[in-house]
Formats: C-alpha cells, structure tokens, sequence
C-alpha cells in the first residue's frame, strides 16, 4: 500500500538527485485488511463495524497474502518517509475524522 500524496514530491527529489535503478515505490510495512478498518473505527468513526470473511471465503478473492515489499533503498534516501501505519493514520484518517457537536 502506497500513500501517494506524500511520495509523489520524494519523487521529483529522485529525479534532482539522479537516483536510477529499481526501488520499490511504497511506504515502508504491510497493513492487513482488519487494521485497516480498526484505524478507519479508532481516527473517523467509532460507530462502525465489519464482518470479517472466513477464510475459505477470503481465499476466494484475495490470491495473494499480505506481503511486504523491500524498501531498504527508500528508507536509506529519505528516512523521513513513515511507514503505511503511520502514513494512513496521518494523511487519511486523521483529515477525515468525524467533529463532534456540542
């Protein structure tokens, strides 16, 4: 998982400092579909609630597990990079939370 809006400007800085060779463009972790929705509960709506699949079922329409990709080459260039964790709290759910009304 790749939170764009932050890695897009780190690209125009790969391109300023002629960084060439494969790297793998995302945020540094993995993030399984539960914590996902644990997050979306916790930072935008407490209210909410999911059922989860089966396994049977989820093999049906996930074909690959969740995986990690190498972003050694990243995270040597620009430490500051956070990873898909703190990325989506920070830049996804935190904007989109839920004011409440007094």
């Amino acid at each position: 998982m790749t939170i764009l809006d932050k890695l897009l400007p780190i690209s125009l800085e790969m391109t300023k400092r002629n960084l060439t060779g494969i790297c793998n463009f995302t945020n540094p972790g993995v993030v399984s579909n539960n914590e996902i929705l644990e997050m979306y509960r916790d930072n935008v709506n407490p209210s909410f609630s999911w059922k989860n699949f089966t396994h049977e079922e989820q093999a049906k329409v996930i074909v690959a597990p969740n995986n990690e990709l190498d972003t050694s080459k990243m995270s040597k260039e620009f430490p500051e990079m956070k990873s898909i964790k703190e990325s989506l709290i920070e830049y996804v759910f935190k904007p989109n939370r839920k004011t409440r009304v007094a």
